[in-house]
């Protein structure tokens, strides 16, 4: 074998070793990638459990009720209440939207959050918030905001514990 033959030999195993640490690179990044994901939905959920907990916690649960009627005989702390648990909403809503655009936010998770905030965009007081604070977010953001709740019809009234009620005595009948 001679000196050319072994350069031959060594070049060729020298690919070989290229090839193979690009595709050890390549599944690296395609984990990489999930992992990024993964976090991304433990923060979307994170997010979201706070602010239930918060929405539900015996300090906030009157004034988010009354806030979301437009009840007016919300209190001054109340209303400041309710503002700020509308703030972090709509952080949250900004958060989403710019994941998504950025392709950091799979479509069912996407769907998810708009069927979500169309929801929510029928709360009177949700509605008025958003008007009151919108101006303190990106214009683009703004505009996708006002198309969602623009397909939304608010619900001016609510008998959520006539709703409650009617729903258990079907569940109790088995006719649900």
């Amino acid at each position: 074998m001679t000196l050319t033959d072994l350069a031959s030999i060594g070049s060729f195993i020298s690919g070989v070793a290229v090839l193979l640490s690009l595709i050890y690179v390549s599944v690296q990044i395609r984990q990489a990638k999930h992992h990024q994901q993964a976090a991304i939905r433990l923060g979307r959920a994170d997010r979201i459990v706070q602010m239930c907990f918060a929405a539900g916690d015996n300090a906030a649960a009157e004034a988010v009720l009354k806030g979301h009627a437009g009840a007016a005989d919300i209190s001054e702390i109340q209303l400041a209440q309710y503002y700020w648990i509308c703030r972090g909403f709509f952080y949250h809503c900004e958060e989403e939207y710019f994941q998504h655009k950025e392709g950091l936010a799979n479509e069912a998770y996407y769907a998810s959050f708009l069927a979500g905030t169309k929801k929510m965009f029928c709360l009177p007081g949700l509605r008025v918030q958003w008007r009151q604070q919108r101006e303190s977010f990106v214009p683009e953001f703004v505009a996708f905001m006002e198309a969602l709740m623009a397909q939304a019809q608010p619900v001016w009234t609510s008998d959520a514990v006539g709703a409650w009620t009617s729903a258990i005595a079907a569940e109790k009948a088995g006719h649900v």
